[in-house]
């Protein structure tokens, strides 16, 4: 799945708006805008993978079609048949009257026997061809998402995907994920790093069939939040498309974010990125009260969470995260989506969603218990 990824991910990388590609035995000749920024997500996903460590960097190439045979060129035709009227060429008519006849009436059978036509497909046609082709851009983007959390939610610290078991692995985990500024760096105050990496790991939902910007970034919280802060209050698609992925191609993990924005001041640069989303002070000092929180726990405990309540008052509240922010928190990195009242209409529609598939799974759950207890009581 991630050779397949990388081959549509080369594509996006195009500078064209259209680019065609074959794969896998099926051909697509364009590649719309909507198809673009999907493959350009999925490349992003898969750097994140490569720097982790749970995938391989360079990926098998697909294979290439078997080149063409040359065409066998005829003999040149003499020159004088190339004279093919027979008043050029002095003759007398091989043909009369009552064979003209003939000739019409086989041909006027012949076209009466073919079968009609081919039509040109309808706009209607035309655009199920595009809907079917759009699901199956979705269903392979929700099998690249399944995947790649499926390996976000091992260790990274063990071959086998285990839990660290010493405070160091703990750490070294944490390094591993969000770069080596977690926790306040080298020669910062000891921590509980077990309780600050397993409340910082996402627990995402399963991916909804046509994905939310959200879903992404749902595998790390500290890009899940900053996405929300990113998004917000922009109606452009591509807009946001387009500066939220510049943003993690410049700042992979919060401690690149924090390294060169808060300790080198390198404003301009972001600034650059994002600018086109508006409200950049705003946004600015929401990205970095998301980034403190993250890399350096308020004193009273090393554990991560988010709510509204000010912290004064005890809560998790974290600048610019508004109900949005938090929702989106608690459906993308919490899967609570099943059970929360969702005010933003997208969220309320992927809650929906996965209140059916939580009510679907359950039945089928207690019909496969029920089946198995009726067969260990024959």
């Amino acid at each position: 799945l991630l050779t397949w990824c990388a081959v549509r991910a080369a594509a996006a990388t195009s500078s064209s708006p259209t680019v065609a590609y074959r794969a896998g035995g099926a051909a697509m000749d364009e590649l719309s805008e909507y198809e673009l920024q999907r493959l350009e997500h999925i490349r992003r996903n898969h750097e994140m993978l490569v720097r982790l460590g749970l995938v391989d960097p360079t990926p098998a190439a697909p294979q290439q079609k078997a080149p063409r045979k040359p065409r066998t060129k005829l003999p040149p035709v003499p020159p004088e048949s190339l004279r093919r009227s027979s008043r050029v060429r002095d003759l007398k008519p091989e043909y009369t009257k009552e064979t003209i006849d003939q000739f019409g009436d086989d041909l006027d059978r012949q076209a009466a026997r073919r079968s009609p036509a081919k039509k040109r497909p309808r706009p209607e046609e035309e655009d199920a061809d595009e809907a079917a082709l759009r699901r199956e851009i979705d269903a392979s983007t929700v099998a690249f998402l399944t995947e790649a959390r499926e390996a976000m939610s091992r260790y990274l610290t063990s071959a086998d995907g285990a839990a660290p078991a010493t405070a160091d692995a703990w750490r070294e985990e944490a390094v591993r994920r969000w770069g080596s500024l977690v926790g306040g760096g080298a020669g910062a105050p000891a921590r509980d790093w077990e309780a600050f990496v397993t409340t910082r790991l996402s627990k995402p939902p399963p991916p909804s069939p046509e994905p939310l910007l959200q879903e992404w970034y749902a595998a790390d919280m500290w890009q899940l939040l900053c996405c929300c802060v990113l998004m917000s209050r922009v109606s452009s698609w591509e807009t946001k498309h387009r500066c939220i992925s510049a943003f993690f191609a410049a700042y992979p993990t919060p401690s690149a974010f924090q390294a060169e924005v808060v300790q080198r001041g390198q404003v301009d640069a972001l600034r650059g990125l994002v600018n086109s989303l508006g409200l950049f002070d705003d946004r600015l000092k929401s990205l970095l009260a998301i980034t403190t929180a993250f890399l350096l726990p308020a004193e009273g405990g090393d554990a991560f969470a988010v709510d509204l309540k000010k912290r004064e008052q005890g809560g998790h509240k974290i600048h610019g995260i508004g109900e949005f922010g938090w929702h989106s928190w608690l459906i993308f990195c919490r899967d609570m989506g099943a059970t929360l009242k969702a005010s933003d209409e997208a969220l309320k529609s992927f809650c929906r969603w996965r209140a059916k598939r939580h009510k679907l799974a359950t039945a089928e759950g207690a019909a496969a218990g029920e089946a198995a207890e009726a067969a260990a009581d024959d």
